[in-house]
């Protein structure tokens, strides 16, 4: 696969600007979900009607989504959840679930690829990328067939309403049967460390790291597994390698 770069440049303004930018549509995004207020908390006998606002919720922020950066587009799509989820098997949960932003660190220079083989994908930390030379911003993947966005605040609903949630020292009675219920609508596993849950359909893109050279895909491909996906410019163009650089097993 090969993506089609082009030349940009960037100065203090640039980063005042987008940082402006994404704190507009941070708080977009939590103003936007005012059907939550409907709910105290959830329960079996409001659960679906939940589910019905949740999802014309993701529908109405979908419909208005664009991901301007072609080269971040392609990317989102080739790399998280497929958009080819034909049919409905009864074995499944209802809806698919993918969170509603990914996270993108635009480097505005070359980096050092064996450097960042050695740091798991990308070299977050050398000394050469300065501050002045990244961008944080973030972009919100296009919604696959019977899907749903993610936010933190309707995670904190889904995971108050089966528990096994930490407090203080001690941690939370599961409630088995809620689980039961919620696993007809979305995916729930346990985490892997325990005291909080995973409603995700893999894989998906935790994260972006775009350097004028180099972009790593940082994914996770289960609730417990993740890799790395390079995608590498030559002769003008970014091309994905078959392979992950890296996995990982919590």
């Amino acid at each position: 696969m090969k993506l089609t770069d082009k030349p940009q440049t960037v100065n203090n303004l640039k980063c005042i600007l987008c940082a402006l930018v994404l704190l507009t549509l941070t708080t977009f995004i939590g103003s936007s979900q005012t059907f939550l207020t409907k709910y105290s908390k959830l329960t079996k006998k409001n659960l679906n009607e939940f589910f019905f606002d949740w999802k014309s919720y993701s529908d109405s922020i979908n419909s208005n989504n664009t991901i301007s950066d072609s080269i971040i587009r392609d990317i989102v799509m080739w790399n998280n959840l497929t958009v080819n989820l034909e049919g409905y098997y009864p074995n499944k949960p209802k809806y698919n679930v993918i969170p509603q932003i990914i996270e993108v660190e635009r480097y505005y220079l070359d980096v050092d690829t064996i450097m960042a083989r050695l740091c798991l994908g990308f070299p977050e930390f050398i000394e050469d990328l300065k501050e002045e030379k990244c961008v944080v911003d973030s972009v919100t993947p296009f919604l696959p067939l019977r899907s749903l966005y993610l936010t933190s605040d309707i995670d904190k609903k889904l995971s108050s309403f089966v528990g096994g949630l930490k407090c203080g020292d001690k941690m939370g009675k599961i409630n088995k049967n809620n689980i039961k219920k919620l696993k007809k609508y979305i995916p729930v596993d346990y985490g892997h460390w325990g005291g909080y849950w995973w409603f995700i359909s893999f894989p998906i893109i935790t994260h972006i790291f775009y350097a004028d050279n180099l972009i790593a895909v940082m994914r996770r491909t289960s609730w417990w597994t993740g890799d790395v996906i390079w995608y590498v410019k030559e002769n003008g163009q970014f091309v994905r390698r078959s392979d992950p650089v890296t996995t990982w097993v919590e």
